[in-house]
């Protein structure tokens, strides 16, 4: 196939290029389409016109999409003060609260709580008041403009409950 005007494919895929000189020194370009726009001297270093690219990868949390805070205080406000209002701290008692709230907020965050492509971890420490200091701290490989986390501390008078949620997202 020899002709002296440049031809390039109508797929848009890869496309082979063979130069060679002609009688008057243009390069050859070998092709599966003979239309007319295509055949147009200069024509394969214009863009396509009729292509539209999406970016199909989310690189973080839309706009307003990050993982809702004040919605998940509420949750976890809510689950601890009914779980343990007007209780005293019992040892064996206070190992099957620890569980059960932690149930109780994880399912309400697999819920109400859910934000797309975020995982969520729910850490609940119990322990009681006799005087003593105690601290909490968590460390993870963090994402500061897309991860987030809540802590709600409820103060039961004989005892102090610490319930934690994270929120990590998923790229």
């Amino acid at each position: 196939m020899s002709t002296n005007r440049p031809k390039t494919f109508s797929t848009g895929k890869d496309f082979f290029r063979a130069s060679a000189v002609s009688g008057d020194s243009r390069s050859e370009v070998m092709s599966h389409s003979d239309s007319d726009d295509e055949l147009e001297q200069g024509n394969e270093d214009k863009p396509a016109s009729d292509v539209t690219i999406y970016n199909a990868y989310n690189m973080g949390p839309a706009f307003g999409k990050k993982f809702p805070l004040p919605y998940i205080r509420l949750l976890i406000t809510q689950a601890v003060k009914d779980k343990l209002a007007n209780k005293t701290y019992n040892q064996t008692e206070a190992l099957k609260w620890t569980r059960e709230l932690a149930d109780d907020i994880n399912m309400k965050m697999k819920g109400r709580g859910s934000s797309p492509r975020f995982k969520h971890v729910v850490n609940v420490m119990l322990y009681q008041q006799t005087g003593a200091g105690c601290f909490y701290g968590a460390r993870a490989i963090w994402d500061e403009f897309s991860d987030d986390y809540i802590t709600f501390t409820f103060d039961g008078g004989s005892f102090v409950c610490i319930a934690t949620v994270f929120g990590c997202y998923q790229y």
